[in-house]
């Protein structure tokens, strides 16, 4: 079952480094892919995981990965209870989605960690899932 962006940065030790699949929404910015949520109780900064590919040195997905759809359904309610995808004026509706996306969490240090906590290190386009509600 995958975490909410919430549930990961709440107790990042205990995901850090560890495979790990990730919802939220799945943004596709200038300044790069991320995945976050509007807030977080309990957390204080931002709510977002950015999303870096790495397609030699990330985990790959157990070959019986699978998702339980009665679960996520219900992780994306509550998820979209404080959360929503941004309308664009123009452009396309693919900057912000719903996804789950499995990879590793690699906590961000100096500069960056100002930006987010953590980055989620994937393995490429074939372990991003995209919802559609």
């Amino acid at each position: 079952m995958p975490h909410t962006v919430c549930e990961i940065l709440r107790d990042l030790a205990a995901t850090e480094q560890n495979p790990v699949a990730v919802l939220g929404r799945y943004s596709f910015r200038q300044d790069g892919l991320r995945l976050d949520e509007q807030a977080c109780d309990g957390i204080s900064g931002p709510a977002v995981l950015w999303l870096n590919e790495d397609t030699k040195n990330a985990p790959k997905p157990p070959a019986n990965f699978a998702l339980d759809g009665a679960a996520l359904n219900q992780k994306l309610s509550n998820l979209q209870k404080h959360t929503s995808l941004t309308k664009f004026r123009f452009g396309s509706p693919d900057y912000d989605r719903w996804a789950v996306v499995y990879g590793k969490i690699e906590r961000r240090v100096g500069e960056a960690a100002k930006k987010a906590a953590a980055t989620l290190v994937y393995r490429g386009d074939g372990v991003v899932v995209f919802l559609t509600p």
